[in-house]
């Protein structure tokens, strides 16, 4: 829970779930955080979605849509309208890509720079059955 009060500290809307928590973004977008056996997880979240389930919605619904409407009323202006709505749902999607990532890099560089998690970590990193890598 120490990583909770801090993100509250640094004014993320953070919510409490069972096993996790979750750090709210803006278009309707969130992380959700797990940890166990001194590892963290990262989720990111499209509404009720992971990532890339809510891109495959988005996609199949605008796709169904443009579909639809051309079958319904042939090339008119509806047709375009509905594609370009559907450029837009997608191009949603892509700001959402963004926006999670951001979060993910923050709590990453947050865990890396707090001296209690990042004790947990270095344990992790020196642990016997974990060789260094490198060189």
């Amino acid at each position: 829970m120490e990583l909770r009060s801090e993100l509250e500290l640094l004014d993320y809307v953070v919510v409490p779930h069972g096993d996790h928590i979750c750090v709210r973004l803006p278009l309707i977008s969130s992380v959700r955080i797990r940890h166990s056996a001194n590892r963290f997880r990262f989720t990111p979240q499209f509404g009720p979605f992971r990532r890339s389930g809510g891109l495959m919605f988005t996609s199949a619904l605008s796709a169904t849509a443009v579909a639809g409407t051309a079958l319904a009323v042939g090339l008119a202006p509806m047709t375009l309208i509905v594609g370009f709505l559907g450029v837009i749902a997608l191009a949603h999607d892509a700001c959402r890509f963004v926006v999670t990532e951001g979060c993910l890099t923050r709590l990453q560089n947050i865990i890396a720079t707090s001296d209690s998690l990042r004790t947990e970590s270095k344990e992790l990193l020196t642990a016997p059955n974990n060789p260094p890598t490198g060189t």
